[in-house]
């Protein structure tokens, strides 16, 4: 296909899907949408607020595992769609369930969340609250969906069958900047299954991941925890920069409280922790 008959078609399609995204939320008098200003909750809050302008809210909420710098990159990204943002607090840490750390931790973070968000829906009388799941996150088990689903969240993405790229595709075509960013998770997912979750660890990850990347231009960090070990998995191409560097990053990691520090050569793979559960479970 010619360049521009791709671009065509590209543009075409993405119209499409952004035309059915919107018209989804136009059978409601009001929306709000769990924001956490990622890609796929950005293009729900931009085709909310485009299709219900005023009536649709986005609502992010501040917890000991969200760094301070996506707290920020919320506010950034609400402004850009221009909608209004709402903060709500999100007290995982006083969850037993979340603290514990086994592998269903998501589905009492997703329910402390609900919590948080479920007051505001009812003191502003939301017709439908939603939050960013997609195709692709339905390919494997996801026990933060059970916790929304229970709490009466849709996921519009997921109902009309879109799949990840389709979803950067329509952030692409309505130029949002984030349209190409990498996904994000909390920081308790860069902690062990098993080993309690507390602030003291939250705190030490984001430090450390705060320093990395002031160090070397990382696309995507993951600072592992395993007990006082750190495993820095990164994007592939961001590997022999941070070997070169590596003494330095080292000395400053054991400075905040590891004892060792090394680099994955795998690079950065999503749901590491899980397969390194598995595998230590099933030795």
């Amino acid at each position: 296909m010619a360049g521009n008959e791709y671009d065509n078609a590209f543009v075409s399609h993405a119209k499409q899907n952004y035309e059915k995204l919107k018209d989804w939320f136009l059978q409601f008098d009001s929306a709000l949408i769990a924001f956490s200003a990622g890609v796929d909750s950005s293009i729900l809050a931009l085709a909310a607020s485009e299709a219900l302008s005023e009536n649709a809210i986005a609502v992010s909420s501040i917890s000991s595992s969200f760094s301070k710098s996506e707290i920020e990159h919320s506010k950034r990204m609400a402004g850009e769609i221009g909608i209004e943002l709402v903060t709500v607090l999100q007290d995982d840490l006083s969850n037993e369930g979340y603290v514990a750390n086994q592998v269903n931790r998501c589905y009492f973070c997703r329910s402390n969340l609900a919590s948080a968000i479920i007051p505001l829906v009812k003191d502003r009388g939301i017709s439908v609250w939603v939050d960013g799941t997609h195709l692709d996150d339905m390919m494997s088990p996801r026990p933060g969906v059970k916790a929304l689903r229970e709490a009466g969240f849709r996921a519009p993405l997921a109902e009309l069958g879109f799949r990840k790229e389709q979803i950067r595709d329509m952030a692409r075509y309505k130029g949002l900047s984030n349209a190409d960013r990498p996904s994000e998770a909390c920081l308790s997912s860069r902690v062990a299954y098993g080993q309690k979750i507390d602030e003291t660890t939250l705190r030490r990850i984001e430090e450390a991941e705060s320093y990395v990347k002031s160090v070397i231009d990382v696309k995507v960090l993951r600072v592992r925890t395993i007990g006082e070990r750190a495993i820095l998995e990164m994007d592939y191409g961001s590997i022999q920069l941070a070997k070169e560097y590596i003494k330095q990053i080292e000395a400053k990691l054991k400075l905040l409280g590891y004892e060792s520090v090394e680099i994955d050569p795998r690079g950065y793979r999503s749901g590491r922790m899980l397969d390194l559960f598995i595998n230590d479970s099933s030795s």
